[in-house]
């Protein structure tokens, strides 16, 4: 990869974790409006369906999958149903900073539980990693739990697991399956997943989407513009360093969420979110390391 491809790449995923952050906070204000998180997830797999199709048929790629590769696919269509729905309702319940503290711990799950799962060896470096986002989290969290909505929380965690998940499917289905495949097919499997959560829970109605249709457009825009350009700068820059830059991700979710919603962190919230930042860096600067240079 040439200098010039990888700032490319670097811009695009800086606009893309810029694209994911504002789309949480208007998922917030839409479920805040009454709109149910299934329905948000429906309609947005929905239209990225659509997308991939009308994409596949212009560039004429192919949706076949080997029979070996449907369980990675099954897998990574499952988690990134749980994902969507699981961080969708937790800014139901808590705000989205609370909340984004919570569930961007997934990348230092994948570093915890990488050894078991790659046999990628445990070192003290990555204990210490770990162990500063946990301070980080009770800093943030511990004190105010009384205050703070309990589902919220512990969907949150859930959303960050089923994340850690869906990492390592997606790295095994990427594998074998072509990305066009791989899109289509995952979203085919989270519609009905988000159909059913909708149906359990009770879905609310167009008029509920129709009353909040901006927030709703704009979760659903920024989820559709922030994979468009994931993708792309996938392409041009190496994974571990898009990784270190979408550790902006949960600070642009922050700072959108103070511009639009007027939330604000509290002292305690502000450090911990701090520790699990720096955690967060420090797990990318250490995987961006181990990345083969370019010839």
């Amino acid at each position: 990869m040439s200098p010039h491809s990888v700032g490319i790449g670097i811009g695009l995923a800086l606009a893309s974790a810029s694209a994911y952050g504002f789309n949480i906070v208007y998922a917030r204000m839409a479920t805040q409006a009454g709109v149910s998180a299934a329905d948000l997830v429906f309609l947005r797999v929905f239209l990225m369906m659509g997308i991939a199709t009308a994409a596949i048929g212009l560039a004429g790629g192919s949706l076949k999958v080997e029979r070996p590769a449907w369980p990675a696919l099954i897998a990574v269509g499952i988690s990134s149903a749980g994902v969507g729905l699981a961080y969708f309702f937790a800014v139901s319940f808590v705000p989205v900073g609370v909340a984004a503290i919570i569930f961007y711990t997934f990348p230092l799950l994948i570093l915890l539980a990488s050894p078991f799962v790659e046999g990628i060896p445990f070192t003290a470096r990555r204990l210490g990693v770990f162990a500063l986002a946990f301070a980080g989290l009770a800093i943030a969290i511990g004190p105010a739990l009384g205050g703070i909505d309990m589902r919220g929380v512990l969907l949150a965690a859930l959303g960050s697991v089923i994340a850690a998940c869906q990492f390592f499917a997606a790295a095994k289905a990427g594998a074998r399956i072509a990305p066009p495949a791989l899109l289509f097919w995952s979203h085919v499997i989270i519609m009905p997943i988000a159909g059913v959560v909708a149906l359990a829970v009770g879905t609310t109605g167009w008029g509920a989407i129709a009353g909040a249709w901006f927030a709703c457009a704009m979760t659903i825009l920024g989820y559709l513009i922030g994979f468009a350009l994931q993708m792309l700068a996938a392409r041009r820059a190496p994974a571990a360093l898009i990784g270190l830059v979408f550790c902006l991700e949960p600070v642009v979710s922050i700072a959108f969420a103070g511009l639009i919603l007027g939330e604000t962190l509290t002292s305690a919230q502000m450090t911990g979110s701090l520790l699990v930042l720096a955690a967060l860096v420090a797990s990318s600067v250490s995987e961006l390391r181990r990345e083969p240079k370019p010839a």
